[in-house]
């Protein structure tokens, strides 16, 4: 009898502690908060991010969320400041692009701390904000300019004279792509990089770089340009020097007016990262982590090659 009175009490704190758990237990998204607000900080409000806005804006409609973008122009001082009314005005989800990711390191953690669910773009690095604080959907910059360097070599050979027009003058990502390109270049002894001009991603900008550097160097043999709208800015500088036989270039980008630069032999060709996949990942990260699903804190968009060949059937935009 009492073996059994101890079975019985056995089962029953058994059935007890199923029933608890059971009740303790909250399926995911349980928690998940309704109409989220969304802050994107932008280094500049551009082309790239006009595109990258609209998937935002697609994704918001569907959810029932709402959403505010926030244009630095280019200065750290001014991100900052705008990441503290992020914070203030109680945001729940922020995506930055970083102007200066040391100077707004420290802000973007504050940023975390404050419950925000803050997806960076740009690659801060743990020093900068600790990994486990923020999450990342990023795009392999340095890799970026490493293939295209070797795509063009692989083109146009060994030799020559060459320039760079980079984006945002002293801003991570442009100086990585930068890098790229040169890992590359300093490899040939035949390859002279003439110039590099930083032209923050502004197609008039980059028009007058391009044309000073053809006055001074009227044998350049190509460009290796950042972004397709900067490209198109010294496409019109080779044409106004008469070089379209001679100078090429080498680019990155790929929107929809893009495709018809790379069929008329204006591009050799483009590397395409389309600001939709960014937003895109962005914001179903937000949305998973919201809803309590786990999310891991890094992730890579792939980059494709873009030429005549498939032009018609790489992603863009």
């Amino acid at each position: 009898m009492k073996k059994l009175i101890a079975l019985l009490l056995v089962l029953v704190m058994a059935i007890g502690m199923v029933a608890c758990g059971g009740e303790g237990e909250k399926a995911p998204g349980g928690d998940a908060k309704e109409g989220l607000k969304v802050a994107i900080s932008v280094a500049e409000y551009n082309e790239w991010n006009k595109l990258y806005e609209g998937v935002i804006k697609e994704k918001c409609e569907e959810w029932g969320w709402t959403y505010e973008i926030f244009d630095s122009k280019q200065d750290a001082n001014t991100q900052i400041d705008q990441v503290r009314s992020i914070i203030s005005q109680g945001f729940d989800a922020m995506t930055i692009q970083a102007v200066d990711m040391a100077a707004l390191g420290p802000v973007v953690g504050e940023a975390a701390d404050a419950g925000i669910i803050v997806v960076d773009h740009y690659g801060f690095t743990n020093e900068q904000v600790s990994g486990d604080k923020i999450y990342q959907v990023l795009f392999g910059q340095k890799e970026a300019g490493i293939l295209q360097a070797e795509e063009y070599i692989k083109a146009a050979g060994e030799t020559g004279k060459v320039a760079i027009i980079a984006g945002l003058t002293g801003a991570d990502n442009a100086m990585q792509r930068t890098a790229g390109f040169m890992e590359v270049l300093d490899k040939y002894d035949g390859i002279e990089v003439v110039d590099t001009q930083y032209c923050d991603w502004d197609t008039q900008k980059a028009q007058t770089a391009a044309e000073n550097i053809l006055t001074a160097h009227p044998d350049l043999a190509a460009f290796l340009v950042q972004d397709d709208g900067m490209s198109k800015g010294v496409w019109e500088a080779i044409v106004a020097a008469g070089k379209q036989d001679t100078c090429k270039i080498a680019s990155q980008g790929f929107y929809e007016w893009s495709k018809d630069y790379i069929k008329e032999g204006k591009f050799m060709f483009t590397i395409t990262y389309p600001a939709g996949f960014f937003s895109r990942d962005a914001m179903d990260v937000i949305k998973k982590v919201n809803d309590g699903q786990t999310v891991e804190h890094v992730m890579y968009l792939g980059m494709e090659l873009v030429t005549t060949a498939n032009v018609d059937t790489a992603a863009h935009d």
